[in-house]
């Protein structure tokens, strides 16, 4: 298999970004019950999909992405930072919460337990890491070069389908993990297929 490098990663995030436009559009994903004033950062923010549902709640977002692409397109400007999820540009105990929409999972074996730990320095006390990933349930798992056991490149970006052990493996140094499934299928020219992803908390 081979291995995973990250420029060669974040260069494939700025190409997709150059030639599609905003990747992502469409309803956002569930988002967690937050108090209004909640500091919150959104990793992986990419071209700004949740930013307007997070703020509209009353939160005071900062979003990071490490393609510039995606920031540059990103509507809601303000407050982004081009950055590296894996060393954090931010103090300890800045946020009072975090939010990983798919990034984790977008990440080589080697760097996933450097974010956690990344994560876990930015959040204050009782803070928590709200991340969600795919599941090997879902319909993409196998689909694209395997570069990696379950992670799966396709236009060079990867993406890792995880169970629920491999994200209890990495609890590491939070005090309590929670994880919920969500499953439903969809219909692509007269076929169902499942989409399904694992969504956790990590809390501080």
């Amino acid at each position: 298999m081979e291995s995973c490098n990250l420029r060669s990663l974040r260069d494939a995030w700025n190409l997709d970004y150059r030639m599609r436009g905003a990747l992502y559009g469409g309803a956002p994903l569930p988002l967690p019950d937050l108090l209004p004033g909640a500091l919150v950062l959104d990793l992986g923010c990419g071209n700004g999909k949740h930013l307007m549902p997070m703020k509209s709640r009353g939160w005071t977002v900062v979003g990071i992405d490490s393609a510039e692409e995606a920031v540059r397109i990103c509507k809601e400007r303000e407050d982004l930072i081009v950055g590296d999820a894996c060393s954090l540009p931010f103090n300890n105990c800045t946020f009072d919460a975090v939010i990983g929409i798919h990034i984790l999972g977008h990440l080589p074996e080697g760097l996933r337990s450097l974010l956690i730990h990344e994560v876990r320095r930015v959040l204050r006390e009782d803070g928590a890491f709200h991340c969600t990933v795919f599941s090997r349930k879902d319909m993409r798992c196998g689909k694209g070069r395997e570069v990696e056991p379950f992670t799966f490149s396709r236009r060079e970006i990867i993406t890792h389908y995880f169970t629920e052990k491999e994200l209890s493996d990495l609890k590491g140094p939070f005090k309590d993990l929670s994880i919920a499934r969500d499953c439903h299928t969809i219909r692509l020219s007269g076929e169902w297929y499942t989409r399904e992803q694992i969504t956790c908390t990590f809390r501080r």
